[in-house]
């Protein structure tokens, strides 16, 4: 409160309380408002509550845990290579609860997802996407469903390097969802996609070359 307001303060409690009240009432408003400055300049410092530690599932939580080629083609929608054991826990604990893998279950580095998702409790599936020759209708299509199942939690689409995850999404932008060819592929490449854009590109209908 500043000196001006103090003596506005004490002039319209002379005229309407007692000469005790009237000393009273502005200190005890000057006292109110050094609490109100005083938890201002702490609360910043000191969060409590879920702000305090709640990072939430952000692209940034993805990098700062290592997780290889990470993307964010829309927000809750994390893409990106293989995580470790380690790396999918830390994101689970980031607030990411679906996890979608296109690897084969036989390729290095995977398979163990299923175990891990039955002993910590998430939502883990698996698509298996081994190359360009996977790239069908009928996958676009389970593809879209697990998404459809995902709805708006926090979802992680893997395989080796984002490679298939990118390519799986243009084609379901374009054949699922009715997204023009030339956006779709853009989706594509921001979600991953590298060594499939050429056939992904045929199917789409698009002429060029990568």
């Amino acid at each position: 409160m500043s000196r001006r307001d103090l003596l506005r303060a004490r002039r319209v409690a002379r005229a309407l309380l007692s000469p005790a009240l009237a000393v009273a009432l502005p200190l005890a408003m000057l006292a109110c408002s050094g609490g109100d400055r005083e938890q201002a300049q702490t609360s910043p410092g000191n969060p409590s509550g879920d702000a305090a530690h709640e990072a939430g599932p952000t692209l940034e939580v993805a990098n700062a845990v290592g997780l290889g080629n990470a993307r964010m083609p829309r927000p809750g929608l994390l893409t990106g290579g293989q995580p470790t054991n380690a790396q999918l826990e830390a994101l689970a604990e980031a607030g990411y609860t679906r996890f979608i893998s296109l690897r084969p279950e036989e390729e290095a580095g995977g398979g163990w997802e299923e175990a891990d998702a039955a002993v910590h409790a998430h939502d883990f599936d698996r698509l298996a996407i081994a190359g360009a020759g996977d790239l069908t209708r009928e996958n676009v299509e389970a593809f879209a469903a697990l998404l459809r199942e995902a709805g708006d939690a926090p979802t992680v689409i893997y395989c080796a390097s984002g490679n298939r995850v990118g390519a799986m999404l243009a084609l379901k932008a374009a054949w699922i969802d009715g997204v023009a060819p030339e956006e779709a592929l853009r989706l594509g490449l921001d979600a991953g996609m590298t060594r499939l854009e050429a056939p992904v590109r045929q199917l789409l209908g698009l002429s060029g070359s990568p």
